[in-house]
């Protein structure tokens, strides 16, 4: 089997994106502006990480593929991708949306960040049974 860089990477944007949840909700409690940026620099670095992530994962791809990975990796993983590039998504809205409209709704902000932690959590998790196939 091939060196694999995807699952020494992947797990950055993940605990990135966990993190930052957690200090939505401490910003959330306490009302401290400082656990605002916190959270927006981590959600940034999260993104910065899901690209180096998408990058590893298609060149690790390949010679996977050549190696004759099985049919079963490549189903399951197309659902892992789904989930993963949704939530890739919903984090980058919400850094945009939280840059670009500083009067953002707390509410709204949380229940997006919320919903960003319950789909990295899955992905993460999806991607831990796609490895265990392998």
């Amino acid at each position: 089997m091939p060196f694999l860089y995807h699952p020494l990477v992947v797990h950055f944007p993940i605990a990135l994106w966990l993190t930052s949840f957690l200090f939505d909700l401490l910003h959330a409690w306490r009302r401290d502006r400082t656990f605002a940026v916190a959270s927006a620099y981590l959600v940034g670095l999260g993104l910065l990480g899901a690209g180096v992530s998408i990058v590893a994962g298609f060149l690790d791809y390949r010679p996977l593929v050549a190696e004759g990975v099985g049919q079963a990796f490549i189903d399951r993983h197309r659902v892992h991708s789904l989930l993963a590039y949704t939530a890739t998504g919903l984090y980058l809205a919400l850094f945009v949306a939280r840059w670009r409209w500083h009067q953002m709704p707390r509410a709204l902000s949380l229940a997006a960040a919320a919903a960003g932690a319950v789909l990295i959590g899955l992905t993460g998790w999806w991607g831990g049974e796609v490895r265990r196939i392998m």
